[in-house]
């Protein structure tokens, strides 16, 4: 049995053109990271500017803010993935300080007033990055405390090609629509491909985790990073594939519905066989990306994805450099990433497919 990390593409989806999300404040994006990139433009940032950055983040989502000239200051993360006030409100009072990065990791919303507040009192913009849970952010209370500018990544939810978008909550800003195709051809044309090799491989029963494979996957991502690096980022017109469903409430309730459901099947299994969650339950209006549990002796995610389960860490392989190499600094954010291995639960995922992931994660404990 092959459980793929993330939902595949549907041929055939719904559409409904009168859907209820309303995008009028939003720009769009190929990425999230591109989305990261330009609300940072857009907030009046300018090359050389400093930016708070948790050290616990993905290389790649933080690229493009160094090719463009930002001056990243790492920040390690709290044990409930928070980012420490104290150690903040240091930070940004002696820094000079332009902008915070705030994640709101695996689909999770963090609590941010206090956060805000403090920015706001030195005159920091804040960004949250809710890239592993757009459908936890637009879910959020209404009333409840934003940064100036969030940015999301749709396609981690959502069985699209592309899908990532920008929006400011605060200020009057330019929010132009470009008529531009979001994705250029050629990573259009691997991405498609990448997919199809899951999809055609997986039917034969090949396990998609598997060195030669992942080998394949690996080179493709590394050539879209570059093509996005390398051609000028600028907003564009929603794809007709994210119109769909962000126009289908129906899907996206039945979604979040699902998700839901997998996460708390997954994790009560789990927590019944021994296993310490991070996250043991969730909150009203929380969908979570992954279930997160700890990794203590190391091996489980070598050992899942073996077994045609698509485990990962995150961000694994592509921590910063800044932060591998000065460790010592970052202690929570490197024990995160060594100890935490990510369980899918996306909408894909049948009650078949959670019994087989508590099978062999059972046996692991044995």
């Amino acid at each position: 049995m092959i459980i793929s990390a993330r939902p595949y593409p549907n041929i055939v989806t719904l559409f409904s053109s009168d859907g209820q999300v309303n995008l009028k404040n939003y720009e769009f994006y190929s990425l999230g990271r591109e989305a990261l990139l330009y609300s940072l433009i857009k907030l009046g940032l300018q090359r050389g500017d400093r930016i708070i950055v948790p050290a616990y983040i993905c290389d790649s989502a933080i690229k493009p803010l160094w090719s463009y000239g930002f001056d990243l200051v790492f920040i390690d993360i709290g044990e409930d993935l928070s980012l420490p006030i104290d150690k903040l409100k240091k930070i940004i009072s002696n820094k000079q300080i332009k902008a915070l990065l705030l994640v709101h990791y695996f689909g999770f919303t963090q609590e941010i007033d206090e956060v805000v507040s403090l920015c706001q009192e030195f005159g920091v913009k804040v960004v949250e990055d809710a890239s592993h849970g757009f459908m936890s952010q637009f879910l959020r209370n209404k009333k409840s405390v934003k940064g100036d500018a969030e940015i999301f990544s749709m396609r981690k939810n959502l069985p699209i090609i592309d899908g990532g978008a920008m929006r400011i909550n605060n200020g009057s800003y330019d929010m132009t629509k470009k008529n531009n195709k979001c994705v250029s051809i050629t990573s259009d044309a691997k991405y498609l491909i990448l997919r199809f090799l899951e999809k055609v491989v997986t039917e034969f029963g090949i396990n998609i985790y598997g060195q030669f494979i992942s080998n394949i996957k690996t080179t493709f991502r590394s050539e879209m990073n570059n093509d996005i690096l390398n051609h000028n980022i600028e907003s564009c017109e929603i794809s007709w594939q994210l119109s769909k469903y962000l126009g289908d409430e129906e899907y996206l309730k039945g979604t979040q519905q699902k998700i839901v459901h997998n996460f708390n099947q997954l994790s009560q299994a789990l927590q019944r066989v021994g296993f310490r969650l991070f996250f043991e339950s969730i909150k009203d209006n929380v969908v979570p990306q992954v279930c997160v549990i700890y990794d203590d002796n190391g091996g489980l995610v070598d050992y899942l994805r073996s077994k045609g389960i698509g485990a990962w860490r995150w961000p694994d392989v592509e921590m910063p450099e800044e932060v591998t190499h000065n460790s010592s600094q970052y202690p929570n954010a490197v024990f995160f990433d060594k100890k935490l291995a990510l369980i899918p639960v996306h909408q894909s995922i049948g009650d078949k497919q959670i019994k087989y992931m508590v099978q062999v994660l059972s046996r692991w404990q044995l």
